[in-house]
């Protein structure tokens, strides 16, 4: 015989479909072929385990273009979940889970997406429950190095993401268990760092999209001057 779940999964759950299947919706159009879920191996490139079982039901969406949007637009689902909390309602911080997921635009499938979303996803959440002692979770304006090519299929010059609000789409949205920002991440190069260390980050993002390089990253750009 089946227990019935408790009223706080029947919450959680009906949080999740929130998120997966109006907002989400809403915001990107079709999801694609389902969702991409992490694996054990996520967490032991890090050589950790998962804080909690119900984080290898966090994954990845890869969503095809729309009517909307000529992109393929990848984005993370579980940064958002409630696990926090022990019983229904909104989170007193007002944010859920984290209070953010990840999202990146390529002009093309790209199944290095979902890998490196999979990988900065579980980061966070290991962040989040103090494995690494100092670190801090990620926030607008951050640059996040990979002291590697974005993309494992060749040497892309893109070896840097930063962390932006989106314009092109809704930057926010309410759960019932509080408020969630999406964090849309930018490839950049050495170079362009650089850049906006000699100037700022604001003029680094103007160059981007003036020159077409934000919001989708393509991997195969080379470096922008300005």
């Amino acid at each position: 015989m089946t227990t019935p779940a408790s009223p706080w999964q029947q919450w959680f759950e009906a949080v999740w479909a929130e998120r997966e299947d109006r907002v989400y919706p809403a915001l990107f159009g079709p999801l694609g072929g389902g969702v991409y879920p992490a694996s054990p191996a996520t967490y032991e490139r890090y050589g950790q385990q998962p804080g909690h079982p119900g984080w290898l039901h966090h994954g990845v969406f890869a969503c095809p273009p729309n009517a909307q949007r000529a992109s393929h637009l990848h984005v993370t689902s579980g940064l958002s979940n409630p696990w926090n909390l022990d019983q229904p309602g909104r989170d007193p911080t007002g944010f859920s889970g984290l209070g953010f997921e990840l999202a990146i635009e390529t002009p093309a499938p790209a199944p290095w997406a979902v890998q490196l979303l999979h990988n900065l996803m579980a980061y966070e959440l290991l962040v989040a429950i103090g494995r690494y002692g100092g670190a801090e979770l990620f926030e607008y304006g951050n640059r996040i190095p990979l002291r590697a090519s974005l993309t494992p299929e060749f040497e892309s010059a893109i070896r840097w993401l930063i962390v932006e609000q989106p314009r092109h789409y809704a930057s926010t949205f309410e759960l019932p268990s509080g408020r969630v920002d999406l964090f849309h991440l930018v490839g950049v190069t050495d170079g362009e760092v650089e850049f906006a260390r000699q100037s700022s980050q604001d003029a680094l993002v103007a160059l981007l999209r003036e020159q077409g390089a934000s919001p989708v990253t393509d991997v195969r750009r080379q470096s922008l001057r300005p």
